[in-house]
Protein backbone atom coordinates (compact mmCIF):
# COMPACT_ATOMS: atom_id res chain seq x y z
CA UNK A 1 0.00 0.00 0.00
CA UNK A 2 1.20 3.30 -0.68
CA UNK A 3 2.30 5.97 1.81
CA UNK A 4 -0.67 8.39 0.85
CA UNK A 5 -3.17 5.38 1.04
CA UNK A 6 -2.14 4.76 4.47
CA UNK A 7 -2.48 8.37 5.57
CA UNK A 8 -5.38 8.94 3.83
CA UNK A 9 -6.93 5.44 5.98
CA UNK A 10 -5.79 6.64 9.19
CA UNK A 11 -7.02 9.99 8.68
CA UNK A 12 -10.32 8.12 8.19
CA UNK A 13 -10.39 6.19 11.59
CA UNK A 14 -9.50 9.27 12.99
CA UNK A 15 -12.54 11.09 11.64
CA UNK A 16 -15.18 8.67 12.42
CA UNK A 17 -13.94 7.90 15.73
CA UNK A 18 -14.08 12.00 16.58
CA UNK A 19 -17.98 12.30 15.01
CA UNK A 20 -19.13 9.37 16.90
CA UNK A 21 -17.34 9.76 19.86
CA UNK A 22 -20.32 10.29 22.65
CA UNK A 23 -20.36 13.91 23.21
CA UNK A 24 -18.34 15.16 20.62
CA UNK A 25 -21.24 15.88 18.50
CA UNK A 26 -22.27 19.82 18.76
CA UNK A 27 -25.41 20.29 21.06
CA UNK A 28 -25.04 16.80 22.65
CA UNK A 29 -23.98 18.02 25.90
CA UNK A 30 -26.32 16.93 28.75
CA UNK A 31 -29.67 18.29 29.19
CA UNK A 32 -29.81 21.66 31.97
CA UNK A 33 -25.93 21.71 31.65
CA UNK A 34 -25.52 25.42 30.58
CA UNK A 35 -22.82 26.54 27.89
CA UNK A 36 -20.03 29.44 29.13
CA UNK A 37 -21.17 32.01 30.16
CA UNK A 38 -24.77 31.30 30.88
CA UNK A 39 -26.36 29.61 33.86
CA UNK A 40 -28.89 27.34 35.04
CA UNK A 41 -32.61 28.70 35.39
CA UNK A 42 -33.32 25.04 36.17
CA UNK A 43 -30.84 23.02 37.80
CA UNK A 44 -32.77 19.44 36.10
CA UNK A 45 -34.03 17.60 39.79
CA UNK A 46 -36.08 20.07 41.57
CA UNK A 47 -38.21 23.68 41.15
CA UNK A 48 -35.64 25.62 43.49
CA UNK A 49 -35.26 28.84 41.98
CA UNK A 50 -38.89 29.19 41.29
CA UNK A 51 -42.03 30.57 42.39
CA UNK A 52 -45.91 30.59 42.03
CA UNK A 53 -47.69 34.01 40.39
CA UNK A 54 -49.18 36.77 42.20
CA UNK A 55 -50.81 39.22 40.41
CA UNK A 56 -49.10 41.61 37.70
CA UNK A 57 -46.11 43.28 38.72
CA UNK A 58 -48.06 46.56 39.05
CA UNK A 59 -50.40 44.60 41.90
CA UNK A 60 -47.33 43.61 43.69
CA UNK A 61 -45.64 46.48 44.00
CA UNK A 62 -48.86 48.23 45.80
CA UNK A 63 -48.74 44.93 48.29
CA UNK A 64 -47.47 45.61 51.69
CA UNK A 65 -44.89 43.18 52.66
CA UNK A 66 -47.03 41.15 55.04
CA UNK A 67 -49.62 40.79 51.94
CA UNK A 68 -47.35 39.90 49.71
CA UNK A 69 -45.65 37.21 51.78
CA UNK A 70 -49.17 35.63 52.40
CA UNK A 71 -50.03 35.79 48.73
CA UNK A 72 -46.64 34.13 47.65
CA UNK A 73 -47.31 31.32 49.89
CA UNK A 74 -50.13 30.40 49.01
CA UNK A 75 -49.11 30.58 45.33
CA UNK A 76 -46.31 28.64 46.09
CA UNK A 77 -48.34 25.53 46.98
CA UNK A 78 -50.53 26.05 44.13
CA UNK A 79 -47.73 25.82 42.20
CA UNK A 80 -45.96 23.09 43.38
CA UNK A 81 -49.90 21.03 42.91
CA UNK A 82 -49.22 21.66 39.10
CA UNK A 83 -45.89 21.98 38.54
CA UNK A 84 -43.42 18.78 38.41
CA UNK A 85 -39.84 17.46 37.42
CA UNK A 86 -40.35 14.36 35.77
CA UNK A 87 -36.84 13.13 33.67
CA UNK A 88 -35.24 16.28 33.74
CA UNK A 89 -38.06 18.21 32.15
CA UNK A 90 -40.29 20.77 33.59
CA UNK A 91 -43.90 19.53 33.32
CA UNK A 92 -47.22 21.43 33.97
CA UNK A 93 -50.25 19.29 33.94
CA UNK A 94 -52.91 22.48 33.02
CA UNK A 95 -54.73 23.32 36.05
CA UNK A 96 -52.33 25.75 38.22
CA UNK A 97 -50.99 29.10 37.19
CA UNK A 98 -47.92 30.53 35.58
CA UNK A 99 -44.84 29.15 37.29
CA UNK A 100 -42.14 32.47 37.91
CA UNK A 101 -38.21 33.02 38.30
CA UNK A 102 -37.97 34.30 41.88
CA UNK A 103 -35.52 36.15 40.40
CA UNK A 104 -35.68 39.95 38.64
CA UNK A 105 -33.70 40.39 35.44
CA UNK A 106 -33.06 43.23 33.60
CA UNK A 107 -31.03 42.85 30.32
CA UNK A 108 -30.42 39.61 29.42
CA UNK A 109 -29.91 36.54 26.80
CA UNK A 110 -32.13 33.16 27.35
CA UNK A 111 -32.02 30.05 25.85
CA UNK A 112 -35.12 27.40 26.69
CA UNK A 113 -36.11 24.40 25.40
CA UNK A 114 -39.95 23.91 24.99
CA UNK A 115 -43.05 21.41 23.64
CA UNK A 116 -46.55 21.08 23.67
CA UNK A 117 -49.75 19.09 22.28
CA UNK A 118 -51.95 19.41 19.43
CA UNK A 119 -53.57 22.77 19.86
CA UNK A 120 -51.48 23.75 23.04
CA UNK A 121 -50.94 26.99 23.41
CA UNK A 122 -48.45 28.61 26.17
CA UNK A 123 -46.17 31.90 26.16
CA UNK A 124 -42.80 33.21 27.67
CA UNK A 125 -43.35 36.57 30.19
CA UNK A 126 -40.50 38.88 29.55
CA UNK A 127 -40.12 41.02 33.29
CA UNK A 128 -43.41 40.07 34.02
CA UNK A 129 -45.10 41.30 30.59
CA UNK A 130 -46.89 38.99 27.89
CA UNK A 131 -45.60 37.57 25.67
CA UNK A 132 -43.56 35.55 23.85
CA UNK A 133 -46.06 33.71 22.04
CA UNK A 134 -45.94 30.33 21.70
CA UNK A 135 -49.05 27.74 20.01
CA UNK A 136 -49.63 25.14 17.64
CA UNK A 137 -49.63 27.03 14.32
CA UNK A 138 -52.51 25.58 13.00
CA UNK A 139 -54.62 27.45 15.39
CA UNK A 140 -54.22 30.94 13.89
CA UNK A 141 -51.41 29.53 10.74
CA UNK A 142 -49.06 32.16 12.63
CA UNK A 143 -45.79 30.35 13.87
CA UNK A 144 -44.42 30.93 17.20
CA UNK A 145 -42.12 33.01 18.85
CA UNK A 146 -44.09 36.54 18.19
CA UNK A 147 -44.83 39.28 20.30
CA UNK A 148 -48.10 38.46 20.83
CA UNK A 149 -49.96 41.40 22.53
CA UNK A 150 -48.05 44.07 20.84
CA UNK A 151 -50.74 46.56 19.36
CA UNK A 152 -48.02 49.20 17.94
CA UNK A 153 -45.41 47.27 17.08
CA UNK A 154 -44.80 43.79 15.16
CA UNK A 155 -46.71 41.28 17.05
CA UNK A 156 -46.38 38.17 14.43
CA UNK A 157 -42.96 36.20 13.72
CA UNK A 158 -40.88 37.09 10.58
CA UNK A 159 -41.15 33.09 9.90
CA UNK A 160 -43.28 29.68 10.91
CA UNK A 161 -40.15 27.74 12.29
CA UNK A 162 -42.05 25.36 14.47
CA UNK A 163 -41.30 21.71 14.85
CA UNK A 164 -43.67 19.31 14.50
CA UNK A 165 -46.06 19.13 17.51
CA UNK A 166 -44.85 17.09 20.15
CA UNK A 167 -41.30 17.58 19.28
CA UNK A 168 -39.13 20.08 21.23
CA UNK A 169 -38.28 23.38 20.35
CA UNK A 170 -35.45 25.72 21.42
CA UNK A 171 -35.78 29.48 21.78
CA UNK A 172 -33.17 32.36 21.83
CA UNK A 173 -34.45 35.27 23.53
CA UNK A 174 -32.26 38.56 23.79
CA UNK A 175 -33.71 41.52 25.81
CA UNK A 176 -32.34 45.01 26.08
CA UNK A 177 -34.21 48.04 27.33
CA UNK A 178 -37.72 47.24 25.77
CA UNK A 179 -36.42 46.00 22.50
CA UNK A 180 -36.79 42.07 21.89
CA UNK A 181 -34.59 39.53 19.16
CA UNK A 182 -35.55 35.86 18.97
CA UNK A 183 -34.78 32.95 17.12
CA UNK A 184 -36.84 30.13 16.82
CA UNK A 185 -34.88 26.56 16.33
CA UNK A 186 -32.26 28.27 14.89
CA UNK A 187 -34.21 30.88 12.19
CA UNK A 188 -34.64 34.82 13.21
CA UNK A 189 -38.25 35.42 14.07
CA UNK A 190 -38.58 38.88 16.03
CA UNK A 191 -35.88 41.02 14.80
CA UNK A 192 -35.22 43.47 17.70
CA UNK A 193 -39.02 44.71 18.22
CA UNK A 194 -40.24 47.05 20.84
CA UNK A 195 -42.13 44.78 23.55
CA UNK A 196 -45.37 47.01 25.20
CA UNK A 197 -46.28 47.24 28.35
CA UNK A 198 -49.86 45.37 28.25
CA UNK A 199 -50.68 46.46 31.96
CA UNK A 200 -50.12 49.88 31.69
CA UNK A 201 -49.60 50.91 28.16
CA UNK A 202 -49.28 54.24 29.33
CA UNK A 203 -45.40 53.45 30.31
CA UNK A 204 -42.80 51.60 28.68
CA UNK A 205 -41.82 48.10 29.84
CA UNK A 206 -40.13 47.85 33.06
CA UNK A 207 -36.60 47.90 33.48
CA UNK A 208 -36.64 44.54 34.79
CA UNK A 209 -38.77 41.78 36.08
CA UNK A 210 -39.44 38.02 36.88
CA UNK A 211 -39.54 35.75 33.47
CA UNK A 212 -42.47 33.30 33.70
CA UNK A 213 -43.97 30.07 31.80
CA UNK A 214 -47.29 30.65 30.99
CA UNK A 215 -50.17 28.57 29.95
CA UNK A 216 -53.45 28.39 28.88
CA UNK A 217 -54.83 25.09 30.10
CA UNK A 218 -52.57 22.75 28.30
CA UNK A 219 -50.17 20.35 29.45
CA UNK A 220 -46.24 22.05 28.71
CA UNK A 221 -42.92 20.87 28.69
CA UNK A 222 -39.63 23.05 29.55
CA UNK A 223 -36.22 22.22 29.57
CA UNK A 224 -32.72 23.90 29.29
CA UNK A 225 -33.01 27.18 30.69
CA UNK A 226 -30.00 29.23 30.36
CA UNK A 227 -29.99 32.54 31.25
CA UNK A 228 -26.85 35.31 30.90
CA UNK A 229 -27.37 38.74 32.32
CA UNK A 230 -26.11 41.40 30.12
CA UNK A 231 -27.07 43.89 32.89
CA UNK A 232 -27.97 42.93 36.34
CA UNK A 233 -30.83 44.24 38.84
CA UNK A 234 -28.56 46.18 40.78
CA UNK A 235 -26.76 47.45 38.06
CA UNK A 236 -29.87 48.61 36.81
CA UNK A 237 -30.61 50.55 40.34
CA UNK A 238 -27.46 52.40 39.99
CA UNK A 239 -28.12 53.71 36.29
CA UNK A 240 -31.50 54.64 37.68
CA UNK A 241 -30.34 56.65 40.23
CA UNK A 242 -27.78 58.49 38.22
CA UNK A 243 -30.66 59.65 35.47
CA UNK A 244 -31.71 63.37 35.40
CA UNK A 245 -35.16 64.09 35.95
CA UNK A 246 -35.15 66.41 33.25
CA UNK A 247 -34.15 67.72 30.45
CA UNK A 248 -31.86 70.86 30.39
CA UNK A 249 -34.17 72.34 27.60
CA UNK A 250 -37.75 70.78 26.87
CA UNK A 251 -38.07 68.97 23.16
CA UNK A 252 -40.88 71.46 21.23
CA UNK A 253 -41.61 68.10 19.74
CA UNK A 254 -40.90 64.34 20.27
CA UNK A 255 -37.36 62.99 18.80
CA UNK A 256 -35.90 59.92 17.77
CA UNK A 257 -32.21 58.30 18.76
CA UNK A 258 -30.71 55.15 16.57
CA UNK A 259 -28.31 54.09 19.37
CA UNK A 260 -26.09 51.59 16.98
CA UNK A 261 -24.14 49.20 19.77
CA UNK A 262 -22.30 46.82 17.30
CA UNK A 263 -19.15 45.71 18.00
CA UNK A 264 -16.37 43.72 15.73
CA UNK A 265 -14.09 40.99 17.60
CA UNK A 266 -14.06 42.22 21.34
CA UNK A 267 -16.90 43.12 22.95
CA UNK A 268 -17.05 45.08 26.21
CA UNK A 269 -19.25 44.22 28.82
CA UNK A 270 -20.28 47.82 29.40
CA UNK A 271 -22.12 48.21 25.98
CA UNK A 272 -25.50 46.82 27.22
CA UNK A 273 -25.10 49.04 30.26
CA UNK A 274 -24.35 52.26 28.24
CA UNK A 275 -27.83 51.25 25.77
CA UNK A 276 -29.69 51.09 28.33
CA UNK A 277 -29.00 53.93 30.46
CA UNK A 278 -29.28 56.02 26.80
CA UNK A 279 -32.67 54.26 26.71
CA UNK A 280 -33.85 55.23 30.21
CA UNK A 281 -32.76 58.54 29.84
CA UNK A 282 -34.87 59.16 27.37
CA UNK A 283 -37.74 57.88 28.73
CA UNK A 284 -37.30 59.90 32.10
CA UNK A 285 -36.63 63.28 30.57
CA UNK A 286 -38.91 63.04 27.42
CA UNK A 287 -36.08 64.32 25.52
CA UNK A 288 -36.45 61.11 22.78
CA UNK A 289 -36.98 57.48 22.54
CA UNK A 290 -33.86 55.51 21.47
CA UNK A 291 -34.17 52.28 19.55
CA UNK A 292 -30.85 50.26 20.53
CA UNK A 293 -29.45 47.98 17.68
CA UNK A 294 -26.42 46.49 16.34
CA UNK A 295 -28.28 45.46 13.05
CA UNK A 296 -26.72 46.99 10.00
CA UNK A 297 -29.48 46.52 8.18
CA UNK A 298 -30.99 49.65 9.86
CA UNK A 299 -28.66 51.95 7.96
CA UNK A 300 -30.45 52.39 4.60
CA UNK A 301 -32.11 55.82 3.88
CA UNK A 302 -35.72 55.10 4.66
CA UNK A 303 -35.27 53.44 7.59
CA UNK A 304 -32.58 56.47 9.02
CA UNK A 305 -34.99 59.28 8.23
CA UNK A 306 -37.44 58.10 10.82
CA UNK A 307 -34.50 59.44 13.44
CA UNK A 308 -33.41 62.99 14.17
CA UNK A 309 -29.75 61.44 15.45
CA UNK A 310 -27.57 58.15 15.84
CA UNK A 311 -25.53 57.41 18.25
CA UNK A 312 -22.63 55.20 17.84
Amino acid sequence: MKLTQKVARLLLIVLLFVFFLPGAVPGASPNNTPPDGFRALFNGKDLAGWKGLVGKPHERAAMSEEKLAANQKKADQQMRAHWTVENGELVYDGKGNNLCTDTDYADFELYLDWKIKEKGDSGIYLRGLPQVQIWDPKLSNVGSGGLYNNKQNSSKPLVVADNPIGEWNTFYIKMVGSQVTIRLNGQLVVDNVVLENLWQPNIPVFASGQIELQHHGNTLWFRNLYIRELTTSEELTKIQHALPEKARVEPDQPHQLLVFTRAAGYRHQSIPHGAHAIQLMGQATGAYNAVITDDLTQFTPENLRKFDAVLL
